[in-house]
Parts: C-alpha cells; structure tokens; sequence
C-alpha cells in the first residue's frame, strides 16, 4: 500500500494545478481523502492479487474475497492522507536544519526516504490486520480483537522494519527520479507538462516499486505467517524466500504492485480535475474566476 502516498501526492498536489490552488488545505484534504477512496474502491482487487501472489495463495474472481480488507484500506488510506504533509514538512526540517529554503535533489531523496520510512510505522499495523482479513475472511474489529486476543498487541508491529525500509527507498527514489525523469522527457521530447508529470512518475514509480518490492515480498509474507509457521524473522524469511524460487521468489506480485500504482496514478489525477468544482462550485464560479 504504502507506495500510493508518493503517487497520491504528486497526482494531487503536482504539477502547480490551477483547480487544486484555489482550495484552502483543509479543501485539499478532503478533495485527497474522496479521491483517495475512489482510487481504492477500484484497485482494492489488485492489491489482493499482490498479497495472493506473493504469499501463494489461490486466486479467485470472487468479489467477496477480493474486496476483504477494503475498509482498513480506506481507514489506511485516510490516515496517511491527513499525516503526509506534517511528516514530510518536520522531514524537510531535519535535513535543512529548520532553514526556510528549497530543498536540494540530493536532500529531497533524504528527506522523501525519512519520510517514508516514518511513515511505515503507521501503515504497518493496518496492513497486518488487512492482510488477515484477506486470508481469513472476518471484519476488521473481529480479527483486530482475535490478533491482538491470541498473539499479543506486538503481533501487530510484525514486519515492521520491512514496512519502514520499503515505504523509506520506495518514497526516496519516487521524489528523486521522479521529477528529473519529467523534465528531461519535456526538454528531450517536447512533451506537455501534464503528460511528461505522469509519465515520469509512472516511470519512476515503476523503479522505486521495483527497488522496493523485495521488501514488500518479505513483509507481506512475515504479516501472513503471524503463527510463524514459515515465515519467522527478517533474515529468516529472506532465506526461506530464496529456498522456495531464488531471487525471483522476492518478485512475485510486482506486475501486480506496479500495474495498480500507474492506474492509481491515472486515477488520482483524473480526480484531480474532476472533484474540486464538484465539491466546491463556489470557488470555480464565473464570479470566482473574475
């Protein structure tokens, strides 16, 4: 899940669109969090066929099973949407020294990975719990109550340095190539500003995931296995891994993963255009423009 932060900013707040400039932040917020629910409701699919894969399991076109876990996915989303500017703005702090200045490309890496990296810390725990869900079926509360009931309340921190490392390098290498990758396709090609946006953060977006998914293998299957029938630590879950498939064991699921972030793109972006006058009609008014 935690890629689509760094998708979701740059959709909505990118590009210095003029629809997402007339809002205040609070507007911004709630334009962001319905977008952002949208965008889950759609590919809610696609992050069980992630999750499936990497852990093995069957596949199935049952919308049942194929939509359990959408609401933490939403509370996920949600939660992350309201914390992403405050984390990202005290990160910026700690790499300029509190200076009130522009951030270098080399400081923006180190920033988009502290970030990101603290960021895990929130979305771990909800993703433990939706990923039981998805395994064994049962309402949020149910398996919240029946993880924390036979496990114990740290059981829901499984995984969580692989959370903190993948959102840190996905994050990073999102900001840092990302942005170079869009201008050289505008100066190179001639491309529009619009589409060289969402082709270098699809295709930055693409090596950040690929970058990070061995991480995002790792932890999935760590949050799967909480009985640690397989699945035990970090250095023993990587060695399982290899003994099942090699290296491309730590793979499975990334055309998943990778697929779902550009549409979520796509998605995110065509909310971008489409919600504001939607929500807000006062602010794209023929009064307002005047």
């Amino acid at each position: 899940w935690r890629h689509q932060r760094s998708a979701q900013h740059r959709a909505m707040g990118g590009g210095g669109s003029d629809a997402m400039q007339r809002l205040t932040g609070a507007e911004n917020l709630a334009v962001g969090v319905s977008a952002g629910t949208i965008e889950v409701v759609l590919l809610q699919p696609m992050l069980y066929c992630k999750n499936a894969s990497q852990q093995r399991l069957p596949f199935t076109v049952d919308p049942r099973v194929l939509y359990r876990g959408l609401s933490m996915s939403v509370l996920n989303m949600s939660v992350l949407s309201g914390v992403q500017f405050p984390i990202t703005g005290f990160a910026s702090k700690l790499v300029t020294g509190g200076s009130d200045r522009k951030l270098t490309s080399a400081e923006k890496i180190a920033a988009g990975f502290m970030g990101g990296a603290t960021s895990g810390i929130i979305c771990a725990p909800m993703e433990l719990v939706m990923i039981q869900q998805q395994r064994h079926g049962g309402g949020l509360f149910h398996q919240l109550s029946r993880i924390v009931g036979d496990y114990g309340v740290t059981t829901l921190f499984r995984g969580l340095f692989t959370s903190c490392g993948r959102e840190g390098l996905f994050t990073a290498g999102y900001l840092g190539i990302g942005p170079v990758f869009a201008d050289y396709l505008q100066q190179t090609y001639g491309l529009q500003k619009k589409v060289a946006e969402f082709v270098g953060a699809a295709g930055a977006g693409v090596i950040a995931a690929s970058l990070s998914h061995p991480l995002d293998t790792m932890k999935t299957c760590m949050q799967g296995d909480i009985e640690q029938k397989t699945f035990k630590s970090m250095p023993e879950t990587a060695s399982a891994l290899l003994a099942e498939g090699g290296a491309g064991r730590f793979f499975r699921g990334w055309s998943w993963r990778t697929s779902r972030m550009i549409l979520a793109i796509f998605i995110m972006g065509q909310c971008k255009n489409l919600l504001p006058p939607i929500f807000f009609p006062s602010k794209f008014s023929e009064k307002a423009d005047k």
